[in-house]
């Protein structure tokens, strides 16, 4: 239940952020306006930020693009397992104060897709 909760917040994120900016962003652009969130939420070194970066890189990069034609399930599917691998690799940099804010902004963001439903 908290994947596709969590998988619907990052869903609902890149549509909201796609729609105000007229057009999708490049993975590029994801990663670093999700590493940019990151360092001022968790106060990242550069060592982290730079490593945090290629995981979210990689991550966006992975994923089907615009136009491309993929099954949702499988999509879906691919899309959890991509997110656990990129969390688990984003909680293994950070130290133990910065993992539990991390798991707090999930949770944070897990109520406020929460409340958007409703």
């Amino acid at each position: 239940m908290k994947k596709v909760v969590l998988l619907l917040m990052v869903m609902f994120a890149v549509v909201t952020l796609s729609a105000q900016q007229g057009q999708r962003a490049t993975p590029e652009e994801r990663a670093k306006r999700q590493t940019e969130a990151l360092v001022e939420k968790l106060g990242l070194t550069k060592e982290q930020k730079e490593k945090v970066y290629d995981i979210y890189l990689k991550s966006a990069q992975s994923m089907p693009q615009r136009g491309e034609n993929v099954d949702r399930e499988k999509m879906r599917e691919q899309f959890q397992k991509t997110q656990k691998e990129r969390d688990e690799a984003i909680k293994a940099l950070l130290t133990e104060e910065q993992q539990k804010k991390y798991d707090e902004l999930q949770k944070e963001m897990q109520e406020q897709m929460k409340n958007r439903r409703r």
